[in-house]
């Protein structure tokens, strides 16, 4: 298997995003004749720390985590499971819908939190993954064969060849993906959910009458600017320490709990389908359509019959699942690499090679029931890392004013509870599909917004678009390492550079047919970041720019005069207010404040 050398590897095994100087970042050596050796290792490097991941869950951090991560979760599958439900209808019938969906998620879900390594990760139904199954369908209606028994032939070849890979050691390859494909990544998906969020908003008053469109506007927005307002509570001066940090742990929880009351308030409940005997009209809001019954959408049982599907139909399928299979080495490997930053100070290790063959039998357990499979979510992956993070405010070295503090990572409660927990509320759903049909979509559409916006958090590439805005006399009060050393034409180019490509990825996105390539376009990052932008910029400036985070050094700062940690909740990072001009500030852990 090919590896990268580093010169100093990270003590825990992990793989290095980037940092380092040079042709040595990416200077590799191969050993295909060790199958199964880096498993191996990943198994032994978790191994001691299993124990300690369920007794290091007692903490409140836990609670708040679990249900930021429901909610976070719930709201994408839900939307998607709405699309699969359009897109896959035989006689009028769909194949897949929101019981599909959730299951897919809360089986899963438990399995990776009991038995993955790395089990900060959150795993779901994603975007990629609901566009490459239409388009499978769409190949299925195209030949004439059953969608439910060639779907299930896909994610078996798939299966297999997600075990082949960790079996070779090839997980090893991600050590070649940097911060600038991961950033670009996570930016691309922040785009998409806002983007989303926002389209649904201003398709309401296309749709609906004035007046729930409005409620529908209302209720999306609020439940953004509600949970940016309370996450970002750390940094008040206002209320005791105890009452911020609940209400940063709480925030993001509390306010799609109250806007998705709103509609049910006064005379809102007039623009509700609740008092129009729940049918939704255009003198109503939307709400979640969701079925009476846990009972699979199509007319079947609940396992598929492999059988079922012709002999060159199974030969067929190994090229739509060595697409998919492409789709989950770089997304479900990039969201475990966002998830494990170096930013978060984790200290037990990581394990791709053991989270990736459990991918692949996760898959065989989705194929055969005949539901998605899943990968990593982003941003849900690091929000939870986020989410589990003990802050303080720390003043800067040598500083003494209010803006010469940062918030500091003390600590983060690495454990498996709060990922089972999500995935054990978002099953228990399925015993309330029926109050489920109350929640409003637009409370989703301003979850989808402000997930966006908090996946900016530790972003340097969102750091280096705020910098075209940003007062060239107080560009240092940003914090950023490279200033000092990039020129700043160099910084600008670069990024504009980056946001073009950015641009491209989203508009392929947009286009039928030719979206379910842009897993592809997003792998060419790696090739274009190792070869091309050194000669455009330097190897010297694109090494800076594209650096590692650095582990919490909490020696270089000295206490804050509050001195305790305080809490956050996932994404609370993009809620935090920066004192010196009042202005929000996404990437709050290098907001000086």
């Amino acid at each position: 298997m090919c590896q990268r050398v580093m010169a100093n590897p990270d003590d825990s095994g992990a793989p290095k995003e980037g940092g380092g100087g040079g042709d040595e970042r990416f200077r590799v050596s191969c050993y295909w004749r060790r199958p199964f050796a880096e498993m191996r290792n990943d198994l032994n490097r978790r191994r001691p720390h299993y124990l300690s991941d369920w007794t290091d869950a007692y903490t409140r951090k836990v609670v708040s985590s679990a249900l930021f991560m429901f909610f976070t979760s719930i709201a994408p599958g839900i939307t998607f499971s709405a699309l699969l439900g359009d897109q896959t209808r035989v006689d009028g019938r769909a194949q897949l819908g929101p019981v599909e969906v959730i299951l897919s998620t809360a089986v899963t879900g438990s399995i990776f939190a009991i038995f993955g390594g790395q089990p900060l990760v959150i795993v779901g139904v994603t975007g990629p993954v609901t566009i490459f199954t239409i388009a499978v369908f769409n190949i299925s209606d195209a030949l004439g064969i059953d969608f439910l028994p060639f779907y299930c032939w896909v994610q078996i070849w798939a299966a297999l060849m997600h075990m082949g890979l960790a079996a070779s050691n090839a997980c090893s390859l991600i050590t070649l993906v940097t911060r600038y494909s991961c950033e670009t990544f996570g930016m691309l998906i922040a785009v998409i959910y806002i983007y989303n969020g926002l389209r649904n908003l201003i398709t309401y008053f296309v749709d609906l009458d004035p007046q729930p469109a409005l409620l529908s506007l209302v209720v999306g927005l609020g439940t953004t600017w509600l949970a940016l307002l309370l996450t970002s509570a750390r940094s008040w001066s206002i209320l005791n320490r105890t009452a911020r940090t609940l209400l940063a742990d709480y925030g993001a929880t509390a306010s799609i709990f109250f806007f998705c009351f709103v509609p049910y308030m006064g005379a809102n409940y007039d623009l509700t389908p609740a008092a129009h005997g729940d049918n939704i009209t255009a003198s109503t809001i939307a709400t979640l359509d969701v079925p009476d019954a846990v009972e699979p959408s199509a007319d079947r049982g609940w396992l598929i019959n492999p059988a079922d599907c012709p002999a060159w139909a199974i030969v067929l399928a190994i090229v739509p699942a060595l697409i998919l299979t492409v789709l989950f080495f770089f997304d479900h490997n990039v969201s475990s690499l966002l998830a494990q930053a170096p930013e978060f100070g984790l200290k037990k290790g990581t394990a791709y090679h053991w989270d990736f063959f459990v991918i692949g039998v996760q898959m065989l357990v989705t194929g055969l029931l005949g539901i998605p499979p899943v990968n990593g979510l982003i941003p849900q992956a690091p929000l939870h890392t986020d989410s589990l993070c003990e802050k303080e405010w720390r003043t800067r070295p040598a500083g003494h004013s209010a803006h010469d503090k940062v918030e500091v990572i003390t600590h983060c409660h690495e454990q498996r509870v709060s990922g089972l927990a999500q995935a054990v509320l978002i099953g228990l759903t399925l015993c309330a599909l029926t109050v489920l049909g109350y929640i409003p979509i637009a409370a989703l559409d301003g979850l989808f917004i402000y997930m966006g916006i908090a996946s900016f958090g530790g972003n340097s590439f969102y750091q280096r678009l705020v910098l075209f805005i940003t007062d060239p006399a107080r560009r240092a009060a940003r914090g950023l390492d490279f200033l000092d050393g990039v020129p700043s034409g160099v910084v600008r180019r670069y990024t504009a550079l980056q946001l073009l490509i950015l641009a491209c990825i989203f508009g392929v996105t947009l286009v039928p047919y030719a979206n379910c390539l842009f897993p592809v376009l997003i792998a060419v990052l790696v090739p274009l970041r190792i070869v091309t932008l050194p000669k455009l910029f330097g190897r010297e400036n694109v090494d800076a720019l594209d650096a590692d985070g650095n582990a919490p050094d909490l020696a270089r700062h000295s206490a804050d005069a509050d001195g305790a940690a305080e809490g956050t909740v996932g994404g609370a990072a993009a809620g935090t207010i920066c004192a010196e001009d009042g202005e929000a500030g996404p990437g709050a852990a290098t907001e000086v404040v």
